[in-house]
């Protein structure tokens, strides 16, 4: 009889490639050879019996009949990488696979990860990103990511809101002395992280200033670089909870008097879909990340709140 289902190693190539930038960049994130990737492309469209894919200008494209195929096929893929994962869950499997910043990462959840195993019996699988994508294809469960919600259409739990302390490092690279207070900011450089953009024209108008002060300002590509520059003395960063605490506990990042202002931002864990957020795993990393989370934002209040206490 003939198979009616192409390979599965084929379509996943094929879903690959429709979402990748280049063939090369899609084989890359399925860890083959560009040859060996090719290879399937053409055995799915020797399968199907059409060009799925259009090599003849600059980038490949899809054709009109590899569209079609792509809008069918990627929702029963991710229906079944979702269906493997949800039984793997309820079987053996302690492991729960996790996507975040990289800053939260090393700045706050890895250095936890161990107590979390073991308390739980509970193992991460960790990545770094903010592609939606892992949640919707199944290959991550949950995200813990930081912004406005942003990533609309998923169940979620917000788990703080953020504020945002003035914090320089023990000494500024050029010798002058960090500022006492906001009125000696001027002339300092500022420093941020590229996303979320904007923080300090935010900062500025909350504090009633002008937000023009944050027109320049020197950007990174995360909050940890953000931070390793400020404690190094290179200028002022936006201290905020969770992503500072490491740099807190070693003493490497001094708040400024003045208030923590709101960020109109937050942290918030999402899941993949509804059912994975009911999983018994699931609600067991949810309530230790929830109290976790609730011990370092007391701990950023105690520090900062004694400066807040003498600028007012």
């Amino acid at each position: 009889m003939r198979r009616q289902a192409p390979p599965l190693d084929a379509t996943e190539a094929f879903l690959a490639a429709a979402r990748a930038p280049s063939f090369r960049a899609a084989a890359d994130q399925i860890a083959l050879s560009p040859s060996a990737f090719s290879r399937r492309i053409q055995l799915l469209e020797n399968f199907v019996g059409s060009a799925l894919f259009d090599r003849s200008g600059p980038t490949v494209q899809l054709t009109e009949a590899g569209a079609r195929y792509f809008a069918e096929v990627a929702p029963a893929m991710d229906a079944i990488r979702r269906a493997t994962a949800g039984l793997r869950e309820q079987t053996t499997s302690r492991v729960l696979r996790i996507i975040t910043s990289h800053s939260l990462a090393v700045g706050w959840l890895i250095p936890r990860m161990p107590a979390l195993q073991e308390e739980h019996d509970i193992e991460l699988d960790l990545s770094i990103s903010r592609d939606p994508q892992a949640l919707t294809s199944g290959s991550a469960d949950v995200a813990i990511w930081g912004g406005r919600a942003a990533e609309c259409g998923f169940a979620r739990d917000r788990l703080v809101d953020l504020s945002a302390v003035l914090v320089s490092g023990a000494r500024m690279a050029n010798g002058r002395e960090p500022p006492r207070s906001i009125a000696e900011l001027k002339g300092h450089r500022l420093l941020a992280a590229k996303t979320p953009e904007h923080s300090w024209h935010r900062w500025f108008d909350t504090m009633g200033l002008d937000a023009r002060c944050a027109d320049s300002v020197m950007s990174f590509d995360t909050v940890h670089l953000v931070y390793e520059a400020a404690a190094s003395g290179l200028g002022m960063a936006l201290a905020i909870p969770l992503l500072s605490d490491r740099f807190i506990k070693e003493q490497r990042l001094v708040p400024l008097p003045g208030p923590a202002m709101p960020l109109d931002l937050d942290y918030s864990i999402y899941y993949a879909t509804p059912d994975v957020a009911r999983r018994p795993l699931v609600r067991s990393f949810v309530r230790w990340l929830e109290r976790e989370v609730s011990g370092s934002l007391a701990e950023f209040r105690a520090w900062s709140a004694p400066l807040a206490r003498h600028a007012a």
